[in-house]
């Protein structure tokens, strides 16, 4: 599963390589997104005046998202996990990293993030390519 700051990465004019070279060493089918890490693009898309130079590219590149990546939402399974995960915490969770955490615990799979000491106080399998 690919946190919003992986996918965002990969449409940097120089992207890391740490994150690209384990990008192509993946199977792109097994690839994920969730609906948080959709609309948190969206989001930063429509922060945009249509003016931006980037305007177009950035919502081409959210339009197309659910073409690239298989994506999972935020069902009675995450809400569940996100009940106790946050239920149990020793001190605030950030709100949406919360729920693409019982996303990703409620599936199986690891998270791909730079940011992995929010996934991990929630119990998540990280991968960091940028190390």
């Amino acid at each position: 599963m690919l946190d919003t700051n992986a996918v965002s990465e990969t449409r940097k004019p120089r992207p890391h390589p740490g994150l690209l070279d384990w990008l192509y060493a993946q199977d792109p089918a097994q690839l994920f997104i969730t609906t948080i890490t959709l609309a948190e693009v969206w989001h930063g898309f429509h922060g945009l005046a249509p003016s931006h130079p980037d305007y177009e590219s950035i919502k081409r590149f959210a339009t197309d998202l659910p073409r690239k990546y298989r994506i999972l939402n935020f069902d009675a399974r995450a809400a569940a996990i996100w009940g106790e995960l946050t239920a149990l915490a020793n001190g605030p969770l950030p709100l949406r990293d919360s729920f693409i955490a019982a996303i990703v615990r409620s599936r199986g799979h690891r998270i791909v993030t730079r940011d992995t000491m929010p996934f991990e106080r929630m119990g998540c399998k990280v991968v960091d390519p940028w190390k």
